[in-house]
């Protein structure tokens, strides 16, 4: 099960590496910005395939046994594809537990031979994992049963919890709203917004009736991350929360205002706000790579 392969980026991201200086993550995420963002498409649309181990592999599962026998009972694996089919096969998934059955602490890892050694490039909790089509990057993203984790070029990045959301035309109230917050925020400059960069999704925060507006204009967004501005019921500006795709998702954990808090992709991973403060309150990093059967 080992082969010599090599893993490339498309020319997209190769131009953006070479023409801005960015760093491979930041290059996934400047690229996701001319996509549509994935935390707005339902699970059924991201999962293309779900690995379920009720099946496994023998050949697979004696390769990954020899890593992981000693630490872990239930060593299950199973064959699959994370870049484009080709000649020959050096990737798999595996099931670590302790229990019989994977009752509890258990855990899914995707590995990835780069023809001198096995890698272990992703793990998380888990009994099972959705794959999706191949990205950008060249690698297919995986779901953990809750968010999306895409390859940057370099690891795997987290992405803000997959939500539906339907976009619409701003408001002239919002507009206006925005645009003064727009002000505020970037007081170096201003560009009048167009309704061809700018989006409005109905959200619920605390009320039910409050508003994201999105800004996808190359003025705002550049090379970096866009503003995303977030209104009460009556149209008063409740924070700029600066965001790469624009991606964000608002979950159920509280703030001590009562508020929803919001997750937004940045380039150093998944950061969950309470909208007003400054600093995120926490930050998923993207997943570091070990060699496999390695303690993380």
């Amino acid at each position: 099960m080992t082969r010599k392969t090599k893993t490339t980026l498309p020319p997209i991201v190769f131009d953006l590496l070479r023409n801005t200086g960015m760093p491979a993550v930041a290059a996934l995420l400047a690229v996701s910005m001319y996509a549509p963002a994935i935390a707005q498409s339902p699970t059924d649309q991201i999962v293309t395939e779900t690995i379920d181990f009720e099946t496994t592999d023998a050949d697979a599962t004696a390769t990954a046994r020899k890593m992981y026998g000693r630490e872990y009972r239930v060593v299950q694996a199973n064959r699959i594809w994370l870049e484009e089919p080709t000649d020959g096969y050096d990737q798999i998934v595996v099931r670590l537990g302790e229990a019989r059955g994977c009752a509890t602490g258990c855990y899914v890892a995707a590995l990835y031979y780069d023809d001198k050694q096995w890698l272990e490039v992703w793990r998380m909790p888990g009994k099972t994992v959705g794959l999706g089509a191949v990205g950008v990057t060249g690698m297919k993203p995986i779901f953990d049963g809750r968010r999306l984790w895409q390859w940057s070029g370099t690891a795997y990045m987290a992405q803000p919890v997959p939500q539906e959301r339907k976009s619409r035309t701003p408001t002239e109230e919002e507009l206006k709203a925005a645009t003064r917050a727009l002000k505020e925020r970037f007081k170096g400059g201003y560009e009048p917004l167009e309704p061809s960069n700018v989006s409005a999704q109905d959200i619920n925060l605390k009320s039910g009736d409050e508003a994201a507006i999105l800004i996808s204009s190359t003025y705002y967004c550049g090379n970096s991350a866009c503003p995303v501005v977030f209104l009460d019921g009556k149209k008063q500006v409740i924070d700029v929360v600066l965001a790469w795709g624009p991606d964000f998702s608002v979950i159920d954990e509280r703030d001590e205002n009562d508020r929803r808090m919001v997750e937004v992709a940045t380039r150093d991973g998944v950061a969950t706000y309470s909208l007003g403060e400054k600093e995120p309150r926490s930050v998923i990093e993207p997943m570091k790579i070990t060699i496999a059967g390695q303690k993380r």
